[in-house]
């Protein structure tokens, strides 16, 4: 009985051991077979899109942090004045301009990292700038962001909340940009008015109402305002600060941004035949 005791017993222990060897090889073969770009550890700790630590540098004065604005990426219609023309880029120049920020080093980060940073008067050692598109066109969605997506592009997109239309984002496209982690949602008022021709509840009105519709739309709070036509005033800033928004976007094709008023950045409006290298060289270099 001791004989067939040990034996079962020496048959069991070899099972185990058969075992342990088989699972240890599989994990081994797997780890072997992770493509190098998976990055299937780090993923785990640091997911996509969050920012991992970077060494910051005090601001001194106002900083050079260029925000570029669009409003179309598409052909003009053929029929369409100068002014309008204007707001049209074709898609192959708005790749081209992504391919020369990239190129010149430029990292493209969302508003609201801009604005964090300025508040705190620290700035990362690498060139950030950001790229923003007024009103929601549908375009956007047809033509701007595959492009954005192709090259892993933030973007910063600010919502006329009360127009509606087929020319424009529906609920559930602003829904589905949101979730890719590469598109950040502000708010353009609720009808795109002259701020400072409006008296001040109607102001309040559309300040809230359109924080409101993308803050219960998103589920996220919605801190940054672009005032429409690039219009505003001290009592504006002041009200947009009341009801919430920490940073508000204006236009004069500047690209020095002042951190003691986040209320009043400067963007700068690309418009069809401008060279936007030479146009940031020019301005990096003026100050």
């Amino acid at each position: 009985m001791d004989i067939k005791r040990q034996f079962l017993l020496d048959i069991l222990i070899a099972i185990l051991v058969v075992a342990v060897i088989i699972l240890v090889d599989n994990l081994f073969i797997n780890l072997k077979s992770k493509p190098a770009d998976d990055n299937w550890f780090s993923s785990s700790i640091a997911p996509e899109n969050v920012e991992t630590s970077v060494e910051l540098q005090p601001i001194s004065g106002k900083a050079f942090i260029p925000i570029l604005n669009f409003h179309h990426i598409d052909t003009a219609p053929a029929k369409a004045d100068k002014v309008t023309r204007s707001f049209y880029v074709v898609p192959a120049k708005f790749e081209q301009i992504i391919n020369d920020l990239l190129d010149n080093d430029y990292r493209p980060v969302f508003m609201s990292e801009v604005a964090d940073y300025l508040g705190k008067k620290q700035l990362p050692q690498e060139n950030i700038m950001a790229i923003t598109f007024d009103d929601g066109n549908e375009d956007f969605y047809t033509n701007a962001w595959p492009i954005l997506q192709k090259y892993k592009i933030k973007s910063s997109l600010y919502i006329m909340t009360g127009v509606k239309g087929k020319s424009w984002l529906t609920p559930e496209q602003i829904l589905e940009l949101d979730k890719s982690g590469l598109v950040e949602f502000g708010s353009h008022t609720v009808w795109h008015p002259k701020l400072t021709k409006i008296s001040e509840e109607e102001q309040r009105r559309e300040l809230v109402d359109s924080k409101e519709f993308l803050g219960k739309l998103l589920n996220k709070q919605i801190e940054i305002l672009c005032y429409p036509f690039g219009l505003y005033n001290d009592s504006i800033k002041a009200l947009a600060k009341e009801v919430g928004y920490k940073a508000s976007l204006t236009f004069d094709q500047d690209a020095w941004q002042n951190p003691d008023d986040l209320m009043a950045l400067t963007r700068i409006s690309v418009y069809p035949g401008l060279d936007v290298m030479k146009f940031l060289d020019k301005l990096k270099t003026e100050n």
